[in-house]
């Protein structure tokens, strides 16, 4: 080590590579230059915001029974319903449906190349997020080099989302639904079989007060079915959201990334520094022969 490597001694020396370093820092800062503005492609986000809604408002239970007052205070339902958005945003049916009908294979220039599928599933779920913001909003959000791909793209996801979350709800209702009207109908039958019975025992009194009784009951299950039946027709026609949109996607004005000046101004510094410390290293490693040549 050279005893005289002290403050002045590596001023002197980098005064003495002075072009050097110059040298080492500009093409450093050109070569930065060429990369971000002609290689580096420019990436821009688009997002959208959503909240949950409670699926159960629409329920028959909400509409005419007691809990209507309980789905008031919870209109954008809880963390299951926020999960399970998230869950189906993130679901490889609905990655697999972005990839297909946008061509992002060819999009991505995997075309034609080794594990293009798995590879483009892997470069979309790396510019794809879905997740849980402190307000507990549901933010979906994707980069990419076409602004306006990455706006359709999310907003193609909303709508897929609104669609299935309530499509099985829905059949679930219309299914009970057709399921309340046909024992409402059955009911019907057996309420109309006794009151001809009843008719036809008018004469005797005992057995006609033991079919009234009968006729009575089948009459007030009748109703409740019938009451149940038009309640259930009725929540079947409620169409709710699944999700309430805070914020649709548009396409961005400016690039996410990369910062260009950021970059640029990073790697010039690091092209100085590497400089110094290369001219300083030269220096030490000349010494060092020196010595040993004595």
């Amino acid at each position: 080590m050279n005893p005289e490597f002290n403050l002045i001694s590596v001023i002197k020396t980098l005064l003495k590579w002075k072009w050097h370093i110059v040298a080492v820092t500009l093409l450093a800062a050109i070569g930065a230059i060429i990369t971000t503005v002609f290689i580096m492609k420019p990436y821009y986000q688009s997002f959208a915001i959503v909240y949950p809604v409670n699926q159960s408002m629409g329920d028959r239970g909400s509409l005419f029974g007691n809990d209507a007052v309980d789905a008031e205070d919870y209109y954008y339902g809880s963390k299951h319903d926020a999960n399970r958005i998230i869950t189906l945003a993130t679901s490889s049916t609905l990655v697999q449906y972005i990839i297909n009908k946008y061509e992002l294979t060819e999009h991505y220039e995997f075309k034609g190349k080794k594990f293009e599928a798995s590879n483009t599933t892997e470069e979309f779920m790396e510019n794809y997020q879905v997740y849980k913001t402190d307000k507990e909003a549901i933010r979906i959000n994707i980069i990419d080099t076409d602004a306006n791909l990455a706006a359709e793209i999310v907003n193609d996801v909303l709508a897929t989302i609104t669609k299935e979350t309530t499509r099985p709800i829905e059949a679930n209702k219309k299914q009970l639904a057709v399921l309340f009207a046909i024992q409402a109908a059955s009911k019907k039958v057996a309420m109309d079989s006794l009151f001809q019975v009843l008719v036809n025992t008018k004469a005797k009194k005992e057995l006609y007060d033991l079919q009234k009784m009968q006729y009575d009951n089948a009459v007030e299950d009748y109703n409740d079915i019938s009451t149940l039946a038009e309640q259930y027709e009725l929540a079947s026609k409620q169409s709710m959201a699944g999700i309430e949109i805070i914020e649709s996607a548009y396409p961005a004005e400016r690039k996410l990334k990369p910062v260009r000046s950021k970059i640029c101004m990073a790697t010039t510094i690091l092209g100085f520094i590497l400089a110094c410390l290369g001219a300083l290293g030269i220096e030490q490693v000349n010494y060092i022969k020196q010595e040993l040549e004595k």
